[in-house]
């Protein structure tokens, strides 16, 4: 599951969906249900804000792609089902769209365009990662990976070599507050 704070709306990716609700807690929409079609959903994952154009996007796990939906709520498209295996969750940085992806696992790096300009595979020396579950990138490029396959967060460089291993029972969830102090969920 992933939340995703977005003006005054919270998003929660269930399963099979997502609640929107308001900042008070009161319910606005569910949006999706189990499938394969647009706006249908089979384990959702991360979500993420283009700031651009206000569009979210949706890493719909086992149907192998990202959707991507409008401010209004509203199905806008979708990509990555020639090149995603299953997206476990996805941020925008600067100019391109980063998403984890489960298979090997690496990373996809798309532009604004939603064309592929990159896959980096994170499994290798000194980097073990086993079973990624969510990443943060934080204001200088790096790439903050939880992975609780190995009780840890790894932190990568802007180009992708290993830096540090923070450990950390059973990291899922990541963010960074505003002093760029580290917050995870496990």
């Amino acid at each position: 599951d992933s939340l995703l704070i977005r003006g005054n709306k919270v998003f929660i990716s269930l399963s099979n969906c997502i609640l929107v609700y308001q900042l008070d807690g009161k319910f606005v929409s569910r949006i999706g249900s189990g499938g394969r079609g647009e706006l249908q959903f089979c384990g959702l994952r991360g979500l993420s804000t283009d700031e651009f154009n206000n569009d979210i996007y949706i890493c719909d796990y086992s149907n192998h792609r990202i959707q991507i939906i409008s401010e209004n709520l509203q199905f806008n498209s979708e990509f990555g089902k020639d090149t995603l295996h299953c997206p476990l969750d996805v941020k925008h940085y600067k100019d391109n769209i980063f998403i984890l992806d489960e298979s090997n696992p690496c990373f996809h790096i798309y532009n604004r365009d939603l064309v592929l300009q990159q896959s980096v595979v994170t499994r290798g020396e000194g980097q073990q990662v086993r079973d990624p579950w969510f990443f943060f990138i934080d204001n200088f490029g790096n790439i903050l990976i939880t992975d609780p396959g190995s009780d840890s967060i790894l932190i990568l460089n802007s180009e992708f070599e290993f830096i540090h291993k923070i450990s950390v029972s059973l990291p899922t969830g990541i963010t960074m507050d505003r002093d760029d102090r580290i917050i995870v969920t496990s």
